[in-house]
């Protein structure tokens, strides 16, 4: 039953962040890629989709980082090295950690272009 649970915890937060993200990208993007005019040639540049792959990569880590199977060792790492904590670091915190990096990392994933056409079609911007 653990198990089942584990694959819940991970899987719950990543669908959720695949279908905000998706929906962000159906029916927000456009409206933001319309109103920067020229300029949504630099969101849709492919620098923008390495700094997207950046930020999933920082996701994927915090996520690994601040799971219930590292959590301790995680604490005991940010005791050692931060001087004093801004706040009380506990292992409730490190697990909503987790959950907002993972929503994250699947909500970048559903923001990752599909193709190059599709981003010249939301841009509106002849190739």
């Amino acid at each position: 039953m653990d198990a089942v649970n584990s694959i819940i915890e991970i899987a719950g937060p990543l669908l959720l962040g695949l279908a905000c993200g998706a929906l962000f990208r159906k029916f927000v993007y456009p409206r933001i890629l319309a109103r920067l005019g020229s300029l949504a040639g630099w969101v849709t540049s492919a620098a923008n989709t390495w700094v997207l792959l950046g930020h999933i990569c920082i996701a994927l880590g915090v996520a690994a980082a601040c799971h219930a199977s590292n959590a301790v060792a995680t604490l005991v790492w940010l005791h050692e090295h931060l001087p004093t904590p801004p706040f009380a670091l506990t292992q409730e915190l490190l697990h909503g950690f987790f959950l907002g990096a993972t929503f994250f990392t699947g909500y970048y994933l559903a923001m990752f272009p599909a193709s190059g056409s599709e981003e010249e079609q939301t841009s509106g911007t002849p190739a």
